[in-house]
């Protein structure tokens, strides 16, 4: 039966239709409603704090901000600084109210302040530069996902703080000074790393702690399972977190996911990835007057010099197993480099190489090249001692085959304006070579940045210059060496060099 509300039947089918059509529309738009809530919790979690609330997130596709990386005045330093995307702009304003709402050890202590998540180095085994700090881009990523607080903190060799500090304008990523369990009351580096691991939680790594062995899990789990732990699983109510991951062995991984979520800038590849960098980290005060002495002994002028690197001391750098005096070579990372007899002539062809391909790059050949090497004394002998004619009349042997490591590099330094800081200061790698003062680590960080001011960088194994070339955005880059044994990350958007070391 149909109920009666007065009027005449036209009427009331005319209500009626009305009414249907009301009730269409407010649960059209009721579901809509829903629907974007839910979007919204799936894109950056949904959660009861009242501060975590005001976290911008990543926004569904078509709402994500688009802004280019460019060049815009602060009004803080009155310098030009580099603008980032739209999320991670706002990413690190909301981290910096967060700092500012909750200074020092009260982001860790204070009930009410958001939930952290820290990038720890608590043992020798995190690897050099490149794995700390090239994974910048995945851990905003993962930071912003879960609506944590992004910081660093380093047991090994030191911390962080003693070699880049925050810029002005920043994010700050210091961890506080005192907060229990986060290395108090202990008395050595290895004690309070035990400390931090066996009562911080941490996410799932790709990386063994103890042997630096990549596991086997797929790459794309590991990550969306982290950030589901965080949001929703069993380390959704821990204030700390700490993780270790290797973000640059899956970079397509953080590509997919930002172009899923309609952001154009894909980092890795772009300016943003130097820019980024940038926003964290500035050289120390000690570390920076060391950059400026070079620069200025050596007439460095940023833009307007050539790279050179030679990784010496990478095991993969000779045959699987190579000894020299009944010892591997692949130990030569912790325990030096043995430069005599046949070490030294590969050494000084390695070298002869990465110099040689330097020149070849456009109007390289014209300008200063810097040579950067992880052997004081390969270094010591392609800047100094080939260039000394007292050195090659007292070696005057080393130099009578004209077709000789020796002869051939002495040839190769002579047409061109190699040069090379002072080596007093010994070159420490960051995690093979232990127990050392802070400053013997200073060179690690001083030639990061001048590979960073680099015009042309010429690189062989390891990621060391890669890193820079990333960070500078420099595509006037060279390849002229490859890992002869072991798997490598492949490493895209670069020449290789064949030219021998010797013609």
């Amino acid at each position: 039966s149909v109920l009666y509300f007065g009027g005449s039947d036209a009427k009331l089918k005319s209500k009626m239709r009305r009414d249907v059509k009301y009730f269409a529309l407010f649960t059209i738009l009721a579901l809509n409603y829903c629907w974007f809530s839910l979007l919204l919790s799936t894109v950056h979690g949904v959660y009861d704090d009242g501060n975590r609330n005001e976290f911008p997130g990543i926004f569904p596709p078509n709402a994500i901000n688009q802004k280019s990386v460019h060049e815009t005045k602060t009004h803080t330093q009155g310098q030009k600084r580099e603008e980032l995307p739209g999320w991670i702009e706002e990413y690190i304003s909301w981290h910096t109210r967060s700092r500012k709402q909750f200074p020092g050890k009260a982001i860790i202590t204070d009930p009410n302040a958001p939930p952290v998540l820290v990038r720890t180095c608590l043992t020798a085994f995190y690897g050099g530069l490149n794995d700390r700090l090239g994974q910048l881009p995945l851990d905003l990523y993962i930071a912003n996902q879960t609506q944590r607080i992004l910081l660093i903190k380093w047991i090994k060799p030191h911390g962080l703080e003693n070699f880049l500090v925050s810029p002005e304008g920043g994010l700050n990523w210091t961890f506080p000074e005192g907060v229990e369990n986060w290395g108090t009351r202990c008395s050595n580096p290895s004690e309070c790393g035990k400390q931090i691991r066996t009562t911080v939680p941490e996410l799932e790594s790709n990386v063994g702690v103890s042997e630096n062995r990549l596991k086997s899990q797929r790459y794309d789990e590991l990550i969306d399972n982290n950030i589901r732990e965080l949001n929703h699983g069993k380390l959704k109510d821990a204030k700390a977190v700490r993780f270790v991951i290797l973000g640059h062995l899956n970079e397509n991984y953080l590509e997919q996911k930002l172009l899923t979520l309609g952001e154009k800038d894909l980092i890795h590849n772009t300016p943003t990835f130097g820019a980024i960098f940038r926003r964290f980290f500035r050289p120390h005060p000690n570390v920076q007057k060391e950059i400026d002495l070079a620069n200025k002994n050596l007439g460095l002028i940023p833009g307007s010099y050539s790279i050179a690197h030679s990784r010496v001391s990478h095991p993969q750098a000779y045959e699987r197993g190579e000894k020299f005096k009944g010892s591997y070579i692949g130990n030569a990372d912790g325990h030096g480099f043995p430069f005599e007899g046949s070490m030294k002539d590969k050494a000084v062809d390695i070298a002869t190489r990465a110099i040689k391909c330097a020149a070849s790059l456009p109007d390289a050949s014209s300008h200063p090249i810097y040579f950067i090497a992880d052997s004081k004394d390969l270094v010591q002998y392609m800047t100094r001692d080939l260039q000394n004619e007292t050195y090659v009349l007292n070696h005057f042997d080393s130099f009578i085959d004209q077709k000789s490591a020796n002869a051939t590099a002495k040839e190769l330094v002579s047409r061109y304006h190699v040069v090379a800081r002072n080596q007093n200061t010994p070159n420490c790698h960051i995690d093979k070579n232990r127990h050392r003062p802070v400053k013997h680590y200073y060179p690690t960080f001083i030639d990061l940045y001048l590979a960073m001011n680099g015009r042309c960088v010429s690189y062989g194994i390891g990621y060391f210059a890669v890193f820079a070339t990333k960070l500078s955005g420099t595509q006037c880059k060279i390849r002229y060496m490859k890992e002869k044994w072991g798997s490598s990350i492949p490493i895209t958007n670069v020449d290789f060099c064949s030219l021998p070391a010797r013609d």
